[in-house]
């Protein structure tokens, strides 16, 4: 970057350039004679430009997300943690990676992915249980590891996505060390230098990866968890409206980090989440997008719609049909999210979705063929979520759809139908 010094000296020679022969010799006396500061005047095409100054990326936010197309999630892997309940441990080491079952990632994966049309690849990554100090330093080993895996998927020419994942705390935890994060005034404090001390981390060491290959989520799913509005953001709760002024409040340290922390950050797109990601979360008064000299943020939404069908198990009250109903609620949710959100140039990413196999494959199919049309016409990136587990005994976590250790596909019609979309 020019210093200041620099920078007056390359304006006044292009003005003496420009202004021609003719005008050297005054030009260059005062050029060499003055000390003032006052910068000459150039047409803009031949200015030096400023770049201490940020970039609106505006158009660019727009441009990406439509670009990201359709995408897939490496669910239930680097977000993987044996104590997501009691964060007990602040280093579990790579073993983590596999102790949901799940096998260590491959780069085959991330060919048969670009091979099969897919565009962007999201992984959750948890932070909280891979920290070697009091100072939330996270474990080079898991930096590496991950960077390993990035590198895979962007060879294969896909967007990646990186986040704060499983580190929400299950309980207002206040300023106990290493619990990662929780929306409550008591805990606010802790969690923030979570949060700050993370994307510092990440920011610094992805800071040179281009901004058309990799973008950061400050969090996932955001919410008070195991209370009894852990999901559902009521306006009307003193609970949830200071756990939306804390998220708030986030999210913008996130932002604010994230741009600081040199290289290409400072005009990366950023996802931001409402309270859980929910649609009805992200459209209440009280959320607020963040502030962004960069103005290079979208909105990251989660929505396994309608609950009925995609995830709630049939003996719950859930069905296993897709009806005209369910098609209504999802063209309300998709067009209530451009009226507040992307008609306003704020692009919106689903950062997951899917529909819970119910044995219900053909129904399925019209879900996926519906959704994935109805997010398109907003240009809604929208990334499946997999926990290669396509027959779980929890009827409601059925999201398998590619086999991890051979690469092929569970369920190939219902890829055939996200495709179809996007050709």
């Amino acid at each position: 970057m020019y210093n200041i010094a620099m920078k007056k000296y390359l304006v006044k020679t292009i003005a003496i350039l420009f202004t021609g022969f003719a005008l050297l010799s005054s030009a260059c006396a005062t050029s060499s004679s003055s000390s003032s500061d006052e910068d000459v005047v150039l047409p803009s095409s031949l200015a030096v430009q400023d770049t201490t100054q940020a970039v609106d990326m505006g158009d660019f936010a727009v441009t990406m997300v439509r670009n990201m197309k359709t995408g897939w999630n490496l669910g239930n892997t680097f977000d993987a943690t044996s104590n997501i309940d009691s964060f007990n441990s602040h280093n579990e080491g790579l073993g983590s990676l596999t102790c949901w079952g799940l096998p260590a990632p491959k780069k085959e994966l991330f060919d048969a992915l670009a091979a099969r049309g897919f565009k962007t690849v999201r992984i959750p990554v948890s932070w909280s249980n891979h920290l070697v100090d009091r100072n939330y330093t996270i474990d080079s080993k898991w930096f590496e590891k991950l960077k390993t895996v990035v590198d895979w998927a962007i060879e294969d020419g896909l967007v990646v996505i990186v986040n704060i994942h499983h580190d929400n705390c299950y309980s207002d935890f206040g300023s106990t060390y290493g619990r990662g994060f929780y929306l409550s005034n008591s805990s606010y404090a802790e969690s923030e230098k979570f949060v700050v001390r993370v994307w510092e981390q990440v920011g610094e060491f992805f800071k040179d990866y281009s901004e058309n290959v990799l973008v950061f989520e400050t969090l996932n799913e955001p919410r008070m968890r195991k209370d009894s509005h852990e999901w559902n953001f009521v306006p009307s709760c003193s609970k949830c409206r200071e756990a939306m002024n804390c998220l708030n409040s986030l999210n913008q340290k996130a932002v604010d980090t994230i741009r600081k922390s040199g290289g290409i950050n400072a005009k990366r797109l950023i996802m931001v989440p409402s309270i859980a990601a929910a649609p009805d979360a992200a459209l209440a008064d009280e959320f607020r997008i963040p502030t962004d000299p960069s103005k290079c943020l979208a909105l990251a939404t989660h929505a396994y719609a309608p609950y009925a069908f995609a995830m709630q198990k049939n003996r719950e009250g859930g069905t296993a049909s897709f009806t005209a109903a369910h098609k209504s609620e999802l063209d309300r949710m998709f067009s209530r999210l451009n009226d507040k959100f992307i008609s306003k140039g704020v692009p919106v990413i689903m950062g997951e979705y899917g529909a819970t196999n119910k044995n219900n494959l053909s129904a399925r199919e019209e879900w996926f063929s519906y959704y994935l049309n109805a997010a398109k016409k907003y240009n809604v990136c929208c990334v499946l979520w997999d926990n290669n587990s396509p027959n779980n005994s929890d009827e409601s976590e059925r999201f398998g759809y590619i086999n991890r250790s051979t690469c092929e596909w569970y369920f190939p019609t219902l890829i055939d139908q996200i495709m179809k979309v996007y050709q």
